[in-house]
């Protein structure tokens, strides 16, 4: 048998309704297991008029649990002449039990008398009226409303609750809402309710959508039926819908039956920036761009109502003038913002703060231009100076816009568009992808200016706030320096920028003036170093690996990448195995010591094991540390690993034969510094081996 809940809310917001459905799921799995109920699964999904939950194949009771129950110190079993005591008994009756059933359990606090109760399932008819009370009562929503007189909190008002086990109707009530099994149609359709007579996903589906005006409870249905809708309306007119990811996703949870409604705008709109066009339809009025076979956006749109109707025109016009409304609007922005121009906008960011405490946007500009500039003579990128100096100078300029002001989804974009009219094309793409990319793995800027500027802009960011010790925490992360990290560090590593991590940040952080207190920046390596492992995860390496490389800080990205390919190759390995075995015993020894000298006295050496290993090191550190420095690629790192592998033997041979505590206080320490060279080798000049 089924059960099925379904709750009828006013207009919830799109964004509630995925965290609402998934609440659902979990709260009705946790509440059924408190009450050891057994089921086969549970379904939620619905609109935003109706959240719902089946529950399929839902035990009749819940099972029974054996008990047992700690109870007085065995002492109080009986007396002395055998009977059960007063207290035993007592605690027995408690548990509907007869004396002679209790058992003694020895425990740590000694033996006690012990009750094993069997408690009894009860029937999930008499449970449910509980569990589906607590299931509407317990989601939680971004924002809440009252607005009756037990002040529940809610995303929006309840207005119906069905409660089905079955084709029996459950009985409960929240916020002055009884339940029965009435739904009700789209709401421009009137109250008439439509009778759900049992629990069934496919049943409640399809009598939703065989209403004379269909609702599509589903949301992969609606989902469908939406794409579906929007690309035949396109086709229509011989062009194709821009079916944006974020806004289908959007406008499948503010429908019940999605249907496409197309228009047209004046021509002369079309003289905005595309990405302006765009986003005041698919931001601001919710509707789908239309573009031709070439991808050039076209004076159309197609907007989705909920439901069909017959005076699709009237709709149509409806859109036409909201949309006419808002692009008016942009105009009038952008045509303002043309007559200011860059240079304006620059002067007002005197009048932006970034953060309490570390000047204005004017300030970081300054910042971020001197670092870019660095980072150009770093990366040996000389002929880019000019467009990387403009375009870092002038990139935070567009937020002082009317444009971006009213849209700020558009910063960086509009300045790009800016400095096109004023004739620098050179750096008009740098500044339209300065804040690429914009989630973790969405494109990065596409030209190594732009590459440069961004990569400086986010270093900037960091640096600033952790240098007032705003660190994420948790999920706390308000200024996105996750976002900014990823980043920061994709940027370095795929575009492979031979510039380490620490001459970023060192080189940032100098740029700040003198006496800024640091509350934080100790602590941004390793926050860039979670980052970097994440990236390497996505990359298809092993991010434990990265724990090797001991001096990831001080490398370029590229290079990390590459002995960190290179580890992976040799890890495996039974002649790197052995090695590093040996290693971490090397460095247990050495742990246990304390501080040791590497200065090896050859005088002090008893055994030939000890001569065979110093000579080794000898060997060793006479050819690798030309390889060491030189080494950017994965099969430099290769050779230079390989070279472990010649510790394998003499490194046996000295555990087998030698023993370190010896008496003689100088062998000893001659000893312990042979082990710590070793140890030196294997740790620090390539990679520390003893944490793969």
């Amino acid at each position: 048998m089924n059960a099925l809940l379904e709750i009828g809310v006013e207009h919830l917001p799109a964004r509630f309704m995925a965290p609402a459905l998934k609440q659902l799921e979990t709260l009705a799995a946790n509440l059924l297991a408190e009450k050891r109920i057994s089921y086969k699964s549970i379904q939620t999904f619905g609109t935003y008029r109706r959240l719902v939950t089946v529950i399929e194949d839902i035990a009749e009771k819940s099972a029974d649990v054996q008990k047992e129950v700690k109870g007085p110190p065995a002492k109080l079993l009986k007396d002395a002449n055998g009977n059960f005591t007063p207290q035993s008994a007592g605690f027995a009756q408690k548990n509907g039990l007869k004396p002679e059933q209790l058992t003694v359990v020895e425990t740590e606090k000694g033996p006690f008398i012990y009750a094993k109760v069997k408690i009894k399932g009860e029937k999930t008819a008499k449970l449910l009226p509980e569990i589906f009370t607590r299931l509407v009562t317990g989601l939680e929503f971004a924002k809440n409303m009252i607005w009756e007189d037990s002040g529940l909190r809610y995303g929006r008002p309840i207005r119906s609750l069905i409660g089905l086990y079955g084709d029996k109707v459950v009985k409960f009530s929240v916020a002055g809402v009884d339940s029965n099994r009435n739904t009700y149609p789209l709401s421009s359709f009137g109250r008439k309710p439509i009778k759900v007579e049992h629990a069934d996903k496919d049943y409640y589906a399809d009598l939703l959508r065989n209403q004379p005006q269909p609702i599509l409870a589903l949301p992969e249905e609606r989902r469908e039926a939406l794409i579906k809708t929007v690309s035949s309306e396109a086709a229509v007119h011989g062009y194709k819908a821009d079916l944006d990811e974020d806004l289908i996703q959007e406008t499948v949870w503010f429908t019940e039956h999605p249907v496409a409604v197309s228009g047209n705008f004046e021509i002369k709109f079309l003289t905005l920036p595309k990405d302006l066009i765009t986003t005041v339809l698919k931001k601001q009025i919710k509707m789908f761009p239309v573009t031709d076979a070439k991808g050039e956006l076209q004076p159309y749109f197609i907007a989705v109502r909920d439901g069909i109707s017959v005076n699709q025109n009237e709709v149509s016009d409806g859109f036409k003038k909201v949309m006419s409304a808002r692009l008016s609007d942009a105009v009038f922005f952008f045509e303002n913002d043309k007559k200011d121009g860059l240079a304006k906008f620059h002067d007002k960011l005197k009048n932006i703060q970034f953060l309490e405490g570390l000047g204005s946007m004017a300030e970081k500009a300054v910042r971020t231009q001197k670092l870019a500039t660095c980072l150009c003579e770093k990366l040996g990128k000389t002929q880019l100076k000019e467009t990387v100096d403009f375009a870092a100078a002038h990139a935070y300029d567009d937020l002082a816009s009317h444009v971006v002001y009213e849209f700020p989804e558009l910063q960086g974009y509009m300045g790009g568009c800016y400095a096109e009219l004023e004739g620098r094309k050179d750096a008009a793409n740098a500044l339209k992808e300065f804040y690429y990319p914009l989630t973790s793995s969405s494109e990065l800027p596409s030209d190594e200016a732009g590459q440069i500027v961004s990569l400086a802009g986010k270093i900037d960011t960091l640096v600033g706030n952790f240098l007032i010790g705003q660190v994420p925490t948790g999920s706390e992360d308000p200024f996105a320096l996750r976002r900014q990290a990823f980043g920061a560090v994709r940027i370095m590593l795929e575009k492979g920028m031979n510039v380490s991590m620490k001459e970023l940040v060192d080189t940032a952080s100098s740029l700040y003036p003198a006496g800024t207190q640091d509350k934080g920046l100790a602590q941004l390596p390793g926050f860039l170093f979670q980052r970097l492992a994440l990236v390497l995860e996505q990359r298809g390496h092993d991010a434990r690996v990265l724990d090797a490389v001991s001096n990831w800080y001080e490398m370029p990205l590229p290079q990390i990448e590459a002995l960190v390919s290179a580890l992976e190759t040799v890890k495996t390995g039974e002649e790197f195995a052995a090695v590093l075995e040996s290693a971490k015993r090397v460095c247990n020894i050495l742990k246990k010591a304390g501080e040791v000298s590497e200065n090896v006295d050859e005088k002090l050496f008893e055994l030939p094991a000890e001569k065979a290993l110093y000579d080794q090191i000898q060997e060793v550190d006479a050819s690798l540390g030309c390889r060491v420095h030189t080494a950017s690629n994965k099969e430099a790192y290769l050779n230079v690993l390989k070279t472990y592998g010649a510790f394998k033997e003499p490194l046996a041979n000295f555990f087998k034969d030698v023993m370190v505590n010896d008496e003689n206080e100088a062998v000893k320490n001659n000893r312990l510094a042979l082990l710590a060279r070793v140890r030196r080798y294997l740790t620090q000049t390539v990679a520390d081996i003893t944490k793969l």
